[in-house]
């Protein structure tokens, strides 16, 4: 069986990058690489993809990222 994908709005998203150390700027880039999806008429960010690039960044370990992806969504 396969996990279902978690997905994240905006709100929970950009909240969870600032949390992290992003600036708005990194939050606006990592937004328009990840997504949006589209889910019962709502806009939605993949929380995996999310956290994949995020962890990319060179500032944060990656260790940290997927734990925390796991609580914001």
């Amino acid at each position: 069986m396969t996990a279902l994908p978690r997905y994240l709005d905006r709100e929970t998203a950009a909240a969870f990058l600032t949390a992290q150390g992003f600036n708005s700027l990194d939050i606006e880039c990592i937004l328009d690489l990840t997504g949006p999806v589209m889910r019962d008429g709502a806009a939605c960010w993949p929380a995996g993809s999310v956290e994949r690039l995020a962890a990319r960044a060179w500032w944060l370990d990656r260790s940290d990222i997927r734990l925390a992806t796991s609580h914001a969504a």
